[in-house]
């Protein structure tokens, strides 16, 4: 049999050839399906982020709603109670809102509440998903008009406005499991005073007032957030002699200290 000018045979020739083909085919065929592949991943992030922004979006709405709700059924409490002092509003709208903190402006004969609220949803991933929440600072204004009528109104806006605010809530929760933990033998204005502010930070909480009423104690505390720009009065209310105090303590904010 003759050799090829290269010196290679024809049969060697013909498996050299169909060698080639073979990879050249394989390499193709990986080609097509790590692009099917890449197609593949790119679509499902698409679908992934699509729908962890549709439920990004359901849950702002529904935020949004029970904002508008919230404001409803507190100036419609208001317009119902018709409080007959500052004081009594502020629990009013304490009671609908959970507002750490409520400003009176006696001058303009309004109320603002400000507080964070949030709504939890679950976003898509791989292989799984994890839940986020939609917040928004939601800032309650309520007005008493000429006509002796309450008005009720809510923004949302960014949680950084509500930052003072969430900080005065969570001190005065603070304050509260530790007024209920106390001793009742250390139930003074000195011994609450350290045990509401063990660090020896009175620009945090200042306790005004600690008296007894009706078998409970209560608290008189101006809370501030640690910025100082927010300050807000509290009273805190614990038994005087119970077990399970922790469970009957309260604090709710008020118009003075």
């Amino acid at each position: 049999m003759a050799s090829s000018r290269s010196g290679t045979s024809p049969v060697a020739e013909r498996s050299n050839r169909f060698a080639t083909g073979g990879c050249l085919t394989i390499l193709m065929v990986l080609i097509l399906v790590l692009g099917v592949f890449a197609s593949w991943m790119w679509y499902s992030a698409w679908r992934v982020g699509q729908a962890s922004e549709e439920n990004s979006k359901k849950a702002l709405t529904s935020l949004l709603q029970q904002a508008d709700r919230m404001a409803d059924d507190s100036g419609r409490a208001l317009r119902a109670s018709n409080p007959s002092s500052a004081e009594e509003t502020v629990g009013v709208i304490w009671k609908h809102t959970e507002a750490p903190v409520i400003i009176h402006d006696a001058a303009l004969s309004n109320f603002t509440a400000t507080v964070e609220k949030a709504v939890e949803y679950n976003t898509a991933g791989f292989p799984g998903g994890r839940a986020d929440k939609a917040a928004r600072c939601l800032i309650f204004t309520y007005a008493h008009g000429p006509d002796r009528k309450w008005t009720a109104q809510v923004v949302a806006k960014d949680v950084n406005i509500c930052r003072a605010s969430k900080d005065v809530g969570n001190q005065a929760q603070e304050a509260r499991t530790r007024l209920a933990n106390m001793p009742r033998e250390d139930l003074t204005r000195a011994g609450v005073q350290q045990a509401l502010d063990p660090t020896g930070r009175p620009d945090l909480v200042t306790v005004k007032s600690v008296t007894r009423r009706k078998g409970s104690v209560i608290v008189s505390a101006l809370i501030s957030s640690r910025e100082g720009t927010t300050h807000q009065c509290y009273r805190l209310t614990r038994p005087d002699s119970v077990e399970e105090v922790q469970i009957s303590a309260t604090t709710a904010p008020t118009t003075s200290c």
